[in-house]
This record gives structure tokens, sequence and C-alpha cells, in this order.
């Protein structure tokens, strides 16, 4: 960043604080919602949150990360029900959304890996009750029995490894309680949505406790397939959790959590939003697009498709489990007040993908000149699985929180087994492959904070890492079948060091410096070939991290307001260029990008204004840009003139220096408050909450496609209910999208294989989240 810039930056930073510091100071607050509001009735007091950000138990409002805190509460308020909605609620975080659910990608402060391949790492790690996904798209099920999600943003290699340079999602679920407990929760939508869950937990004896959630879900979509009568766009699922809890003395904790998750998605499909008119589908008479696209009303807004076939999608099937033991030394022990904890898990995830790569119904092939007419009475589709098995071992020492130099320390091993078998045809483009690959590694990592008077403390961490790769490839689509196969291995240390000031118990200040790490990865999808191979490994990817935050509890702590002022360089960044053939062939690329740099301004706040008023929201303004990347891709059309040209290997590229990342809005936030109105002699009470989030513009192409922007939008939701006296149920209506404001999560430019002789076709598509369109619905949760 140069003075120019870090001036600019500050003057932005000076502004927002003063607005949202006089803004909060009357009861007007900004920042996403992180304080639970399960405070005592006629407090005026926000509750306080412990986070497991450092891997110990803190306060947020001491815990030197930038970091939001989720709680239930929050979650429940934000409608969020499964881990797509986080978007809602935290504004540093996006999603990008690709042709089926293996390729979801998760981005944290515009920065996030988007690849079809197996041998790829995410930048951005999920890890439920210090556990990580070992393959992201796992991540992506309903979030069921959550106690807090915690959004980690900026790298976090020291702690959380390789796969956590941009960030992470932290989920901690709830424990079995001491006492028997239970609950239940419907949910039903006016578009068909219908959700259920039950959770019971308590102890079975003095020394044992147990806790069993099941939750089924089931939601058609909000697109119709006109050829099937159906919705698509949905997904239902049943997930199964368990905590077996173990206390055989008071110093051993032993405890088991097995975990079960069935989907069934048919999330990936992009109705057409404009065409050029008079096109025939391949380019072939036979087949117009008045004829193939028949009853579908292609325009801003369109959900309708004709598809033959099952729409893109993937069923997928979880089953795992995570076992824990934690011994606390006791007073006599030369140990004395540490932990030591050791974590192992396994988990087996598998998914079945399919896509109708043609997007018609029509039996095009029997048509189509191939060399010949194929005489094929079908269209075109994908056919394929992933696997993916997971280990993983953690041995942790924690030192006791009354010292002055407080550390966590451990070991940590990682294995991970995927394949990936994909069959495209039975003509365009066709494929057969599989791809293995295998990576393990070995960790040491060390986190501490030494407290060098009563108010000033130095940070530090440091985390060595070993990574081992190795690939096989099998392409099935030539003879003789061509197999190619590769191992690497490599070393990298990250690491973390800073300082935190308490200017008072109540406010707080830090500035760090940290790197990150993403280790080297191999690009096997359907264009791998002898001159891919030859390139490969893709290197690996590094991150430089300035941070400086301010953390604050105000006015008898019924206020908190945090700020970080962030700057991140990344080198080597891995991601996979995206390219739309002109029949409608959706590919991927792996490039390593030279250099990224991101930065900008984070707000969260929360505002007890009265005993039964909060209000709380946060706010993200984020620079993402590419800093070097000579040989970008070209987006479809794009001239000499603008940029593109042919280079020494015949390829269309493009400088992309100084062009904004894609998927990455500069300005994002929400605000929300609930209130509650005692209803006096009456058995229950009344609550009403609002939350709005709004975001500028966004292009989805980092060819900077002018056809894929998103212009800004603001979505708003209201909900009402009554909440027993007791807490015995609680009853809510709620509206989703209430002004019902279309906006896409992905938007593409192609013409999905219509052309014509002569004409220069254009169209585009949009991918449409869950409350793309307004809807209502209803909730009932029951506790006993």
């Amino acid at each position: 960043m140069n003075r120019s810039q870090r001036a600019k930056l500050a003057s932005r930073t000076a502004i927002t604080v003063a607005a949202v510091t006089t803004n909060l100071a009357t009861g007007l607050a900004t920042g996403v919602a992180y304080a639970d509001d399960e405070s005592p009735a006629g407090s005026l007091q926000l509750e306080e949150v412990l986070v497991t950000a450092t891997k110990r138990s803190e306060s947020l409002q001491t815990v030197p990360v930038a970091v939001t805190a989720l709680t239930a509460g929050v979650l429940e308020r934000g409608n969020a029900r499964e881990l797509g909605d986080l978007v809602k609620l935290s504004p540093g975080l996006t999603i990008a959304y690709g042709s089926q659910p293996g390729n979801f990608a998760i981005s944290m402060r515009g920065i996030g890996t988007f690849s079809n391949g197996i041998a790829v790492e995410s930048d951005v790690a999920v890890v439920v009750d210090d556990v990580p996904y070992g393959f992201q798209a796992a991540a992506f099920q309903d979030l069921i029995d959550v106690e807090r999600v915690e959004v980690l943003r900026g790298p976090q290699s020291t702690l959380f490894g390789k796969s956590a340079i941009a960030g992470v999602l932290n989920i901690t679920t709830a424990a079995p309680t001491h006492e028997w407990s239970g609950k239940a929760t419907i949910l039903g939508t006016n578009d068909s949505e219908k959700r259920g869950a039950f959770t019971v937990s308590g102890p079975l004896s003095d020394t044992l406790r147990v806790r069993l959630t099941v939750s089924d879900s089931d939601y058609d979509g909000n697109i119709k397939n006109i050829t099937t009568g159906q919705k698509v766009n949905g997904s239902s699922g049943l997930s199964t959790t368990a905590k077996i809890e173990w206390t055989p003395t008071g110093n051993l904790t032993l405890s088991l959590a097995p975990r079960f998750n069935r989907n069934e998605s048919t999330c990936c499909v992009s109705p057409l939003t404009s065409l050029t008119p008079g096109l025939f589908y391949q380019g072939e008479p036979a087949f117009p697009a008045s004829t193939v696209l028949a009853g579908i009303p292609i325009g801003v807004g369109n959900h309708y498709i004709r598809n033959d076939t099952r729409p893109s999608g993937g069923d997928s099937k979880t089953t795992g489990g995570t076992g824990r033991v934690e011994y606390h030394f006791d007073d006599t022990s030369f140990m004395k007040g540490h932990t030591f904890a050791s974590i192992s898990s396994i988990d087996h995830w598998r998914m079945f993908d399919y896509q109708d790569i043609d997007g018609t119904d029509s039996p095009f092939l029997l048509g189509f000149p191939v060399a010949a007419p194929s005489g094929i009475n079908s269209g075109a589709q994908i056919r394929g699985y992933f696997h993916a098995k997971s280990y993983t071992q953690e041995f942790r020492l924690t030192s006791p929180d009354d010292t002055r130099l407080k550390y966590v320390t451990g070991l940590w091993y990682a294995r991970n087994d995927l394949d990936r078998y994909l069959g495209r045809g039975p003509v365009l483009q066709q494929a057969s492959y599989l791809a293995q690959s295998t990576n393990e590694n070995y960790s040491w990592y060390a986190n501490t904070t030494f407290d060098v008077t009563d108010q000033f403390d130095l940070l530090g961490g440091v985390r060595f890492n070993k990574q081992k790769i190795s690939y096989d490839f099998d392409n099935y689509n030539v003879h003789p079948n061509a197999h190619f196969d590769g191992a690497n291995q490599e070393n990298s240390v990250t690491g973390k060091g800073g300082i935190q000031y308490k200017w008072t118990p109540d406010i707080m200040t830090f500035a760090t410096y940290s790197t990150g790490y993403k280790g080297q990865a191999y690009d096997l999808v359907s264009t791998f070939t002898a001159k891919t191979a030859a390139q490969m490994p893709v290197p690996h990817e590094t991150a430089k991290n300035y941070e400086v935050g301010v953390k604050s509890s105000l006015f008898d702590r019924r206020v908190y307001l945090n700020l970080a002022l962030f700057h991140t360089d990344f080198n080597g960044f891995q991601t996979s260029v995206t390219n739309t053939l002109p029949d409608g062939t959706f590919l991927t690329f792996l490039n390593s990008v030279g250099k990224l740099r991101t930065q900008g301004v984070e707000l969260d706040g929360a505002a007890k204004v009265t005993s039964n008023f909060q209000l709380n929201g946060s706010f993200a303004y984020t620079e993402a840009t590419v800093a070097k990347f000579p040989n970008g891709p070209c987006y479809t059309g794009q001239t000499l003139a603008q940029g593109c040209y042919t280079d020494a290997t015949n390829s269309k590229v493009q400088d992309l220096r100084g062009k904004p990342l894609n998927n990455v809005p500069k300005f994002k936030g929400n605000i929300g408050g609930e209130y509650d109105q005692p209803l006096g002699s009456l058995p229950f009470d009344g609550f009403l909450t609002v939350a709005y989030r709004i975001q500028s513009k966004v292009n989805y192409s980092l060819s900077q496609d002018p056809r894929t922007i998103q212009g800004g939008y603001g979505i708003a939701d209201f909900s009402i209910g009554i909440n027993d006296k007791n807490d015995h149920y609680k009853v809510t209506a709620f509206v989703d999208n209430a002004f019902d404001k279309n906006y896409a999560t992905s938007i593409g430019n192609g013409t999905a294989g219509f052309s014509a002789p002569g004409v220069t076709a254009f169209g585009s598509s949009w991918g449409l989240a869950r409350d793309s369109f307004r809807y209502f619905g209803a909730r009932v949760d029951v506790s006993f």
C-alpha cells in the first residue's frame, strides 16, 4: 500500500468510525449481530460472548483477532438454516457457486479458490469442533445444533493450517447438558420448503451425558422445469449428530461424536435471461430456439428451463466421527493448570453428480454433425462421482489463563484421499477420466501471549508444516488409455507477531503481522494432458497480512463496537478460470495468478438501546485487486481495442493488472434489530425483528466481462411472533426478501450452444439464491 492509498484508506476509516460511533451513541447501530441477546430480563447490558479463535476460550472483546461470532440466537433470527446463509450475516464472506456442488467455493475478504479439481485446496477452512473438512464441498450442509459460528478473517495458517490462508469458519456445536432438556422445531414456507429438527440432551449417570440431534429438510426449489413439471434449484437432506461425554474423574473427559448427513441437491441451474433472436441449437435448422426453448419467458427474472434429464446437482452422503480426550492437570502436578487434549477424526464423503450440459429437452444428437448425423436419440450430459476420506489427529497443550505467559502448542497430522470420476458425452467435448490424489500434512504449531504489563501484551505464533502430495490420472477418452502420475513434497513456515494494548478495561487495540501458506496443487480436470502434466505441480500460494484493530465495550457494556483495518498481499494465487465453449460446455483451467492485493475496513457492532430493544449489524469495505496477472483470460467477444490479444501460444489473453477481483463487492453491510414487547397478563410476550442487508455492484467474471455484472441491491427480511414467558414455545412468522428484489449469485455470458450462420450471437443466464424471490414462512419451536 503506497502513501497515497494509506492516506485515502485512513481518511475513509476515520469518517466511517466517527459516523458509526455517533450512530451507536444515539441508539442507531451498524455492525453484525455477534452478541447473544439471551441476557436477563430487564438487563441493559449485552451478553458476553466467548470464542475459541486462538484455540483457547476467550472473550470476543479481548481476543486480538478480526472475528465475528454468530451465536445460536443470531443464526435463528437471521434464518440461517444452512452454510450458504452465513453470507447474509457476515459481510466479509462470499460464496461462488459452480456448475455442481463439488466446485462451490468460500471466499473471505475477496479471496477464495474456485476449482473443479480435487487436488486444489481451499483458501478458507471450515472447522467443526476442531476438525476441518478435508474437502470444502462437503461443508455445504444444514446448520444443526450449532452453538456458535466464528468467522475469522485474514490468514489463519499459523493455528489452523494451510487451508486457512484467507480465513476460517470455526463452528462449535452444542455440548451435552447436565440436566435433561430437549427442543423440537418445524418450519414451512409458501414455496414448499419443509424442515423439522429434534434435540434431546441430558445425563445417563453422574459421569455420563449424551446429546442427539436429528434434522430433516426438503425444498423443491425456485426454478420450474417445464419439461417434467418439477421444480429444481433446491435440496433435501437428513442430518444426525450425537455426542457422548464421559467424565470418569474430575480431571479427565472423554467424548465421542458420530455424525451422518445425506443431501440431494438440484442446485446448479442457470435460466436464460437474454438470447439473440433467430438462433438454432448447435446451429442445426431442425432445432430452432423458438422450439427448443418453447414456453420459456427469456428475460430478467426468468426462472423456467427445459431439461430432459436431471438438471445439474449432486447426491451426497457423509459419515464420520470425532473422538476427544481432555486431561486437566491438578494443582499438585508440575503442569498445574495445563490442559492436554487429543482430538481424532475420520470422515468419508461421497457424492454422485449429474449435469444436463446441453440445457434442453431436445434430442439434438439425432442431427448433430459429428462426421455424419450421429443417430443418437438423446442430448448431452455429465455423470460422475467424488470420494473423499479424511483422517486427522491433533495433540494440544494449553497453558493456564492466569499466568503472564499464555500459550497453546500442538502437533497435527492429516491425510486426505480423494478421487473423482467424470464421464461427459456421448458427444460435445467428450471426456472420461479418473483422478486420484492424496495429501498428507505434518505440523507443529505454537501461539503465545506475553503480558509485559497489565495493559501491554506481546503476541507471537509459528507453524512448521510438511506436505506430501501425489496423484494418478487416467484418461479413458483416448486409445490407448493415457496414464499420468506424480508426487511432490514441500516444507513451509508461517508465523504471526504483534502487540496488544488495553487502554481501559473496556477498550483494546491490537496490531499484527501474519503470513499464510497454501500448498502445491494439481489441475486434475478434463483438460489434463501430457503438456499439463509436465507443468505440474502448480506452485504454492503465500500471503502477507498487516492488520490493526480496535475492540470496545461502551456505555457500561450497552454498546460493542469493533473495527479492523487490513492490507494483505497474495503471491501465486491459485484459481480456476472458467470458459464456456460455443457448444455450451463449461470448462475450467487452473491458473497461478502472479499477485493479488486485498485491503479495507470492517466494522462490527451491537447496541442494547433499551432492555427490550437491541440493534446490531456489520459493514465491510473491501478493495480486492489483481496486482499482477499478465496472461489473464479474455471474455467472449473482447477485442484488441478492449485489451485482448493473441500470445505466443496462440491463446487469447489480457493483462489484468489493477483490475478488481471477481465476486467481491466493494461495499457490503447489514443492520438488524429485535424488539421484545411484554404482553402483561397474557402467557406469552411478542417480538418483532427486522434485518436489512445491502451490497454494491459486483462482477462475477475475473475477465471483467461487462455482461456479468450484478448491480447493487438491498434485501429486507421481517419476522414477528410470540414467545412463552417460560420459554416453552415460540411461534414465528417471517418474510424473506420482503420487497421481492431479484438478484443473482452468478451471471453467465454465453449462448448455451445456440448459433446461426452469419449471426453474432449473445446470451446470458443467472444463478438464483434461495431468496432471489420473496417468500413467506412460519416456524414453531418447542422446548422441554
